[in-house]
C-alpha cells in the first residue's frame, strides 16, 4: 500500500495523522525498537506490513497486500456518499510537496491554525524533511533541536505558504526517543503541527531530551573509563612520546593520565577509584609525583595529579618549587647532580623559570585545602595576555588552569569577563571549540567556562556537540595534551618537529594520549557540568575575532607562535615570566 491509498481511506475530519514506511524505518532501527516506538504488539510480523499510521482516530497498519487499513483497537468510519478523504480535501496542499513517495508523511490541524504537512525522505541515516507552514517559522530555541538530532536548513516561499527544510540524524533522534521511553515522541508532531514554533512546553521537552542524552553518554564514557583505568592499574598504559624524526616514539607518561581518570571517577562508587588512588599513592616520591614512574618529581605533574587527590600535606610540599614572587618552577635544577633536581643543560635552560599554568594549578589547590594564598591576583592578571604553559600543548588547557585559579576570587570579575570573552570568541558554529584536538579543546572550554560561572544554554549546546564526538566504545579520540622542547644542538636542524622561536631552533616532542584516558576523563567531567538549557545567557563578545593563539591548526604551530614564545623571550632578556 502506498501513501496515496492511505490518505484516501482517512476522513478529512481527522485532526492529525503521521504514517511511517516500515521498510525505511527498519533500515535504521530494530524490529523490537520499532514495536516499542509505535506501541505495536510484540508478536507482530512487520514484514507483512508497509506502513504504520498514527492518527487522532487511532493507530492502523497498512498491509503489503490488501486494500484496507487494519485498525489496532480503532476503526475507520464507514465510507458514505458524502465521504471526503484527506487525499481529496487537501490535494492542492499535497501537490506542493515533493513528488517522490515519502518515507514519512504528516498532517495536522490544531488550535485554529491552517493545515500543516510534512514530507520526509530517508537518505542513509539522515531524514530529509520538507514542512509546509503558513509562513517562515520563528526560529527561537531552534538551537535546542540539536538535542534530538534535528537541524533547520532554511526554506522558501511557495505561493501563500512557506516550504521549510530540515534534516534529521535518525540514530540520534531514535536514541532520544528511547531514552524517554517514547514518552515525548508526541512533541515532534507538536513542533510541526504548530508550524515550527517552539513554545515553553516544547522548549522544556527539548531541554529534558538534551539532559537525557548527555547523561546517557556520560555514564557510557564513565563505564569505559573505569574499564580503562582498571587495566591501567594492572599494567602500564603510558602516553606516547613522539620525538622529532628519525627518533622512534616510545611510551612515556604513565602517572598523569591516572590523575585525570581519578578526577573523573572520584565520585563513583566501586573498587576502580580506590585502586587508582592506591596506585597513585604507591607511585609518590615523598609527597609528590613525576610524569612517569621512577623519574624526576615535578610541580606540574604533581599539581595535575592533585586535582584528584585532596592532600594538604602534598599541596604544602609544592612550596619547594615556589620562586618567592608568586610563581612556581615546573621542576628544580642544579649545575651538578643532586637528588630531586634536573641537571642544568643548554638544551633545557628555558625550563628553569616559573610556569604560568603550573602556578594557576597550585593556586587553586592551595585554596581547596585552605592554605594561604601566596600568588597574588595581579600576578595572574599581568600575565593574562601572554598566558601559556611550558608543557601544555592546548591553549584551552591553560585557560582551564586559570579559570580554576580564579574560580572563587572576589577580585577576578574583570579577569573572568576577559577570559570568557576570549573563549567564547573561539566557539565554532557547531558549538565546538578549537582548530585541532576538537574533543579535548571542547571539553576544556566547557570546564573553563563553568569554572568562571557559565551555566546556561551555551554550555548544554557544547555538551551536545561533544557527545557527537564520542566513539562507539565510549572513549573520545586521541589527542596531544602536552609537549616539551629541547634547544637544538645545531641551529641548522630541520624537520617537521623543529620549530624556531626568536632565531633559536627547538626540537619538539609531543605526548599523545594514546589510550584516550585523558581525553575521555575530561569529556566525562565536561558532561558532568550542571547547566540550565532554558536559561539563555548573553552570548555576545566584545571582540569579533578570536585571539590568534586559538587559530593555530596544529600543536607545532601553537607552540612555535605562542606557547613557548614568552618563555624564550624572558630567558633572552634575563627576566622571569
Amino acid at each position: 500500500m502506498n501513501v496515496t491509498n492511505i490518505l484516501a481511506q482517512l476522513p478529512c475530519s481527522v485532526d492529525w495523522m503521521v504514517c511511517f514506511k516500515l521498510g525505511a524505518i527498519r533500515q535504521v532501527s530494530s524490529d523490537p525498537q520499532i514495536k516499542s516506538m509505535y506501541f505495536l504488539p510484540q508478536n507482530l510480523d512487520l514484514v507483512d506490513h508497509s506502513h504504520v499510521v498514527l492518527s487522532s482516530v487511532g493507530r492502523f497498519l497498512a498491509p503489503l497486500e490488501g486494500p484496507r487499513l487494519i485498525g489496532l483497537g480503532a476503526e475507520l468510519p464507514a465510507e458514505e456518499s458524502a465521504f471526503r478523504s484527506l487525499a481529496t480535501e487537501y490535494f492542492p496542499l499535497l501537490s506542493l510537496l515533493p513528488e517522490e513517495e515519502p518515507d514519512c508523511l504528516g498532517f495536522g490541524v490544531q488550535d485554529g491554525l491552517p493545515p500543516v504537512l510534512l514530507h520526509l525522505k530517508m537518505a542513509g541515516e539522515w531524514g530529509m524533511a520538507k514542512a509546509l507552514f503558513q509562513c517562515e517559522p520563528d526560529t527561537t530555541h531552534y538551537d535546542l533541536l540539536r538535542a534530538v538530532g534535528v537541524e533547520y536548513l532554511g526554506g522558501q516561499k511557495t505561493g501563500t505558504h512557506y516550504l521549510a527544510s530540515f534534516r534529521n540524524y535518525l540514530p540520534t533522534h531514535l536514541h532520544a526517543g528511547a531514552l524517554s521511553g517514547y514518552s515525548r515522541t508526541g512533541f515532534c508532531n507538536e513542533f510541526f503541527f504548530r508550524h515550527g514554533t517552539i513554545d515553553t512546553e516544547l522548549e522544556t521537552g527539548l531541554a529534558k531530551a538534551s539532559e537525557d542524552r548527555v547523561a546517557a553518554i556520560r555514564e557510557k564514557s564513565l563505564a569505559a573509563l573505569q574499564a580503562l583505568a582498571a587495566q591501567a592499574c594492572r599494567e602500564p598504559m603510558a602516553m606516547i612520546c613522539q620525538p622529532p624524526p628519525p627518533e622512534e616514539p616510545f611510551p612515556f607518561g604513565d602517572l598523569v593520565p591516572l590523575g585525570f581518570a581519578l578526577r573523573a571517577l572520584r565520585n563513583s562508587s566501586g573498587r576502580v577509584a580506590s585502586e587508582l588512588r592506591s596506585k597513585l599513592n604507591e607511585a609518590r616520591v615523598g609527597l609528590l609525583w613525576p610524569f612517569h614512574s621512577g623519574r624526576l618529581v615535578t610541580s606540574t605533574d604533581s599539581a595535575l595529579i592533585l586535582q584528584a587527590l585532596s592532600s594538604r600535606d602534598s599541596v604544602e610540599s609544592l612550596q619547594r618549587f615556589f620562586d618567592g614572587d608568586g610563581g612556581y618552577y615546573p621542576q628544580l635544577w642544579s649545575k651538578r647532580e643532586e637528588p630531586g633536581k634536573m641537571l642544568e643543560s643548554a638544551a633545557t635552560r628555558h625550563w628553569c623559570q616559573p610556569d604560568f599554568a603550573t602556578t594557576c594549578l597550585v593556586r587553586s589547590l592551595r585554596e581547596e585545602v585552605r592554605l594561604p594564598c601566596v600568588t597574588r591576583f595581579d600576578y595572574l592578571e599581568a600575565r593574562f595576555n601572554t598566558r601559556a604553559g611550558l608543557y601544555f600543548a592546548n591553549p584551552y588547557l591553560t585557560d582551564w588552569a586559570l579559570a580554576e585559579a580564579i574560580r572563587n576570587d572576589a577580585d577576578a570579575k574583570r579577569l573572568k569577563t576577559a577570559l570568557r570573552q576570549e573563549i567564547l570568541a573561539t566557539r565554532n558554529q557547531d558549538y565546538s571549540f578549537g582548530r585541532y584536538d576538537l574533543a579535548l579543546s571542547t571539553s576544556l572550554a566547557i570546564l573553563a567556562l563553568a569554572a568562571i560561572g557559565d551555566d546556561g544554554r551555551a554550555i548544554r549546546l557544547s555538551q551536545i556537540r561533544l557527545i557527537e564526538m564520542v566513539r562507539p566504545d565510549g572513549l573520545w579520540p586521541r589527542s596531544t595534551p602536552f609537549y616539551s622542547t629541547f634547544i637544538a644542538p645545531s641551529q641548522g636542524s630541520r624537520g617537521p618537529q623543529i620549530i624556531e622561536i626568536e632565531g633559536e631552533k627547538h626540537e619538539l616532542s609531543l605526548y599523545v594520549d594514546e589510550h584516550r584516558m585523558i581525553g575521555t576523563s575530561l569529556a566525562a567531567l565536561a558532561l558532568s557540568v550542571r547547566c540550565y538549557p532554558t536559561r539563555v545567557e548573553q552570548m555576545e563578545t566584545t571582540q569579533s575575532n578570536p585571539h590568534p593563539r586559538y587559530t593555530c591548526g596544529t600543536v607545532a604551530e601553537y607552540v612555535e607562535r605562542f606557547a613557548l614564545t614568552e618563555y624564550v623571550r624572558s630567558l633572552a632578556s634575563g627576566c622571569e615570566l
